[in-house]
């Protein structure tokens, strides 16, 4: 693990409280252009996000460049964007696979250009070398990125959970619908989860849950699959572990989840180990 940037920390401590205070000014209907404090919050919280996608950028591309395996962890769903800038530097095209209960394709959701539900959206639009995004498991969605996958010419294909729910119901086997995905991805693969992915049991204090999602079981069979196919695994981030002081069940989760991940990836990056 890299030590904490304490700058990156107290900018980060100082923005979210603007942030809260922002959403909540939304929230009543208030018009931000008429609010000249409010306008100055989302243009400091904008920055920082600039400012954190290039401080991860620069972190991941260093330790890429020193032949490091690379994990990245949230943090909410929007801090990867650098890691995978770094990434399509060091390896060219690349497709991701998106574990989770939102699409994320949401343009600067509530203002914020790099908000959370705005990560795929921003990943697609601002690195080319992503040939394909397949999201899995997603459940919660807008009209607007309903129309973005229609329109994405399959560079965005969208598993949604009821939809496989539905095929497993009527008899089709998680095996043959994971060879279906696996075989829509390139050959070097990304994986982004979010833990909402999985259902909410598992990960109970996350900051979005929606009804529904996979057993951790099914998400490491699915992962595992991938390197059975020969494909590489170049990173990950996992993100969106809830924090509860009175219950560790879901750093519990979190934690495991984060194992496998990194004994997944340093075994399709060590060929005897496959």
């Amino acid at each position: 693990m890299r030590p904490v940037d304490r700058k990156l920390l107290m900018k980060s401590d100082y923005l979210r409280k603007e942030a809260e205070l922002f959403i909540d000014y939304i929230a009543q209907g208030e018009e931000v252009a008429a609010n000249q404090f409010m306008c100055r919050t989302m243009k400091e919280v904008n920055e920082g996000g600039h400012y954190l996608n290039t401080w991860v950028y620069e972190q991941t591309k260093v330790l890429l460049q020193n032949g490091k395996l690379v994990g990245v962890l949230g943090g909410d769903h929007s801090v990867p964007l650098g890691f995978m800038k770094a990434l399509a530097e060091k390896h060219g095209e690349f497709g991701v696979l998106q574990i989770d209960a939102h699409c994320d394709l949401r343009v600067a959701y509530e203002g914020f250009n790099y908000s959370h539900a705005s990560i795929m959206y921003n990943a697609l639009g601002e690195i080319p070398e992503i040939k394909r995004l397949i999201q899995v498991g997603v459940r919660d969605f807008g009209g607007d990125e309903w129309d973005y996958i229609c329109n994405s010419e399959f560079r965005v294909i969208t598993y949604f959970d009821k939809e496989i729910k539905r095929r497993q119901y009527e008899g089709e086997t998680w095996k043959y619908i994971t060879d279906e995905i696996i075989n829509k991805l390139p050959q070097k693969v990304y994986i982004s989860f979010d833990i909402d992915g999985l259902d909410r049991k598992l990960c109970p204090h996350t900051g979005t849950p929606v009804p529904g999602g996979f057993e951790a079981e099914e998400v490491y069979y699915l992962l595992k699959k991938i390197l059975d196919t020969g494909r590489e695994l170049i990173g990950f981030d996992l993100c969106e572990v809830g924090v509860n002081s009175e219950n560790d069940w879901n750093a519990n989760v979190g934690a495991r989840v984060l194992f496998k991940l990194c004994n997944l990836l340093v075994a399709s990056n060590t060929p005897a180990a496959k």
